[in-house]
């Protein structure tokens, strides 16, 4: 509860969410009951922190300044705001070898996951080491929660705001994913080899024909 409801809420992170993250990874570090929710958790945060952050922020809900800790109709006490300074640029420090060692211990915790748990585990490492291939994080956003290739790829070919579309990178760099997971979760591994047969299926057939923008290049 603490974790899901007080330093997180549908898909938002917040200045707490971070700055929680030190005690959070000693108690991970410390006792072993507590190393399966806080993975779940840290996993979470990491498919966020990159996805959209605000330009004041430097991952998504931890400002650069306190001075931006205020709501829209609350600013912040001028007095919190030079400590509060002082421990986002610390945090901004302390995140990013935290993040390699957790996305190195979520690839072991694949080892042995269920299919969606394992899917939870890579939607964090792909989100936070390969930004660049959103949509496949956002596929495997799906698998995490349990959904079938069918059922994904329907309600994602259907939502018009956000149009879904893999790029050839992304398809090889999900077929390598599949090659990779087929000891540590083979049917995860299944899955997005499924993924990448139907996304390569729905692609033109001639994928090297250049893009509209680049065709006076070659007039």
């Amino acid at each position: 509860m603490l974790l899901w409801d007080r330093l997180y809420h549908q898909e938002s992170l917040y200045p707490a969410t971070w700055a929680a993250l030190p005690w959070l990874w000693q108690i991970a570090g410390r006792h072993t009951g507590a190393v399966a929710p806080l993975f779940d958790f840290f996993a979470h945060l990491l498919a966020l922190a990159k996805r959209a952050p605000a330009s004041y922020c430097a991952y998504e809900g931890l400002p650069l300044s306190g001075a931006d800790l205020g709501h829209w109709h609350v600013s912040a006490p001028p007095a919190m705001i030079p400590p509060a300074d002082a421990l986002f640029e610390a945090l901004v420090v302390w995140i990013e070898p935290w993040a390699v060692q957790v996305c190195r211990a979520l690839n072991t915790l694949i080892e042995g996951a269920d299919r969606a748990q394992a899917a939870h585990y890579l939607r964090g490492v792909t989100a936070w080491e390969h930004p660049e291939h959103e949509s496949f994080e956002r596929a495997l956003g799906f698998l995490a929660d349990g959904w079938s290739i069918k059922e994904m790829l329907y309600t994602l070919e259907a939502d018009e705001d956000v149009p879904f579309h893999m790029s050839a990178r992304e398809i090889s760099f999900a077929a390598q994913e599949a090659a990779r997971l087929q000891g540590l979760c083979p049917d995860l591994a299944t899955d997005i080899r499924a993924l990448v047969d139907v996304v390569s299926t729905d692609r033109p057939e001639t994928p090297t024909q250049p893009h509209p923008d680049q065709m006076p290049l070659f007039r």
